[in-house]
This record gives structure tokens, C-alpha cells and sequence, in this order.
């Protein structure tokens, strides 16, 4: 069964995360110097999240906005497999390698992210744990 009933609560969940992490005095800076780009695409149900760290402050974007923006790196995965990526219970490189994470584009501006992206799992476990999805 999936974690997610219907993109509006993909983009829901995910949209409001990426927006408190990017606004963030401490980890929005980060995001910034990244000065990248990312698309992440989402399967079962289908949503997409656009998020443009080249313009101060860093741009959130949901659904068809996001689905036709142009971005650095695009990462295409499932829903379900995106919840687990940052409850912290999914390894980057290690879902690239599977293919649980299809990337297209620079993915080595990503990677450049990753101690970043760590450091925000905490706050999309409590953004789960108030939206109902399961967490344990």
C-alpha cells in the first residue's frame, strides 16, 4: 500500500518540507551555495517538486509549474521510495546504484548537497509524522 493517497498530498507534504528547509537560516545558505537545480519526479502517485537554488531566495515550485521546469539534475523515483530517501532510511548512492533513483543531468551538484539534505531529515520526519504518514 502506498504512503501517499494522491499527488495533492505529495506535493503537500514534500512542497511545504522543501519550502522550510530552503528558508532555513542554517541550511538555506547551503542550498544556495549549491547553486543548482533539481527536479525530483514522483511515481505512484505522479508529482512533481522543482527546486531552484541559483535565485536568492531559493525557489520552491509543485505540480505543473515544477513538471516543465528545466533543471540541473532530475531524480525520478517512486513516491513511497522519496518518503524513505528522507526519513533517512534510504542511502543515496546506494539507491542510485540500484536504480531506486534514476538521475539525469549533474548529479555531482547533488551529491554536493547530500550533508545538507542529512541534516533535514529530521524535520521532514516531524513534516510526516503531522501529515499521518507512517514514520516507523
Amino acid at each position: 500500500m502506498s504512503v501517499f493517497k494522491s499527488e495533492d498530498e505529495v506535493n503537500q507534504i514534500f512542497g511545504t518540507f522543501l519550502r522550510e528547509i530552503t528558508s532555513d537560516p542554517a541550511l538555506g545558505p547551503k542550498f544556495l551555495a549549491s547553486n543548482t537545480s533539481f527536479k525530483i519526479c514522483f511515481t505512484d502517485p505522479e508529482a512533481n517538486l522543482f527546486v531552484d537554488a541559483t535565485k536568492d531566495p531559493v525557489e520552491v515550485e509543485v505540480g505543473d509549474t515544477a513538471a516543465t521546469s528545466d533543471a540541473d539534475v532530475e531524480l525520478m523515483m517512486t513516491a513511497d521510495d522519496g518518503h524513505k530517501f528522507w526519513l533517512g532510511d534510504m542511502n543515496l548512492m546506494g539507491a542510485l546504484a540500484r536504480r531506486k533513483i534514476k538521475p539525469k543531468g549533474e548529479v555531482t551538484k547533488l551529491v554536493g548537497l547530500l550533508p545538507t539534505l542529512q541534516q533535514a531529515y529530521g524535520v521532514y520526519r516531524q513534516h510526516a509524522i503531522n501529515g499521518g504518514l507512517p514514520v516507523g
